[in-house]
């Protein structure tokens, strides 16, 4: 009994309602006979090769399987018995893929199937870019409110990645280590003479620029008026003196007492300033922007 080449058979390729996809694509059929009757409970043995635009075999894999009463055999292709390349490995992104299916119903092998994959396939390639290797560029780093990373991202918070699956395009860039990105800003590196400073530079690629302040001065024009011409007067003091007076022609001498108030003085210094100088009181411990807190993840 042979396999017709042109049997009749369903493919449907389903996606999230029945099987993840990153399990695999989902086949079924029904095996006939040359003479139209359904193979029951028939054990077969059938190949799935996916194949890129070239037709050059990507991914193969065989599997035994048995139809049920009405002929039916069911399969998910990268679950079967694979020669070579994982079903994982497969880059759903190339143009033209084909799935081939052949049966060997007595040891001889028969082409049933060989299209080119529709739209649907290429939903793996969206999940893929979600978790490792496509979609959004290895190294790309953006701001996220979650505490904890998402498939196929680290936190940027010096942490290891040596043994991170899908990050070794990841480690190829940076290391074994994600950036400290904690309390920092991103700040593109070099120069841009767009702006008008030539001054303006920007830190080496994955290197970290200390913070400073740009040059500059405080103008400080603080001085005492010049008109300094002054003295100073101390409280009054009280001396008491005593002395003897002669009155001419009269050959007499008198004796006299006095009080004298004294009010001394210091010396003029004549006009003058006094020079004031110092610093401010330091305040703060660093100058910035009004900002949002935020975690920093890179993709792997």
């Amino acid at each position: 009994m042979t396999l017709m080449k042109n049997v009749y058979y369903t493919l449907l390729f389903l996606f999230a309602t029945t099987i993840s996809f990153a399990q695999g694509i989902s086949v079924q059929g029904i095996a006939r006979n040359a003479a139209g009757s359904a193979m029951t409970n028939k054990s077969l043995t059938f190949t799935f090769i996916i194949a890129d635009g070239n037709a050059a075999p990507i991914f193969n894999e065989t599997q035994s399987i048995t139809t049920d009463l009405f002929g039916v055999f069911s399969h998910i292709v990268g679950t079967g018995n694979a020669a070579g390349a994982t079903f994982s490995s497969i880059d759903f992104s190339l143009d033209d893929l084909k799935l081939k299916i052949s049966v060997a119903p007595d040891g001889n092998d028969i082409e049933i199937y060989n299209q080119p994959f529709q739209y649907s396939p290429y939903a793996h390639y969206a999940k893929r870019a979600a978790s490792a290797d496509n979609g959004v560029p290895t190294g790309s780093i953006m701001p996220y409110v979650g505490t904890t990373a998402p498939a196929g991202w680290a936190l940027c918070n010096g942490g290891s990645i040596a043994s991170v699956a899908n990050g070794a395009a990841l480690r190829a860039l940076i290391g074994d280590f994600t950036p400290d990105l904690r309390g920092v800003f991103l700040r593109g590196t070099g120069g841009n003479a767009q702006t008008g400073y030539t001054t303006y530079e920007g830190p080496d690629l994955k290197y970290f620029q200390k913070d400073a302040n740009k040059e500059h001065l405080h103008g400080v024009d603080i001085n005492t008026s010049s008109d300094g011409l002054h003295s100073h007067s101390v409280a009054n003091t009280i001396s008491g003196i005593s002395f003897i007076s002669y009155s001419p022609g009269t050959n007499l001498l008198t004796y006299n007492t006095g009080i004298t108030a004294i009010t001394p003085q210091t010396d003029e210094q004549g006009q003058h300033t006094h020079n004031v100088n110092g610093e401010t009181e330091n305040s703060g411990s660093e100058s910035r922007p009004v900002n949002y807190g935020v975690n920093y993840i890179i993709k792997l």
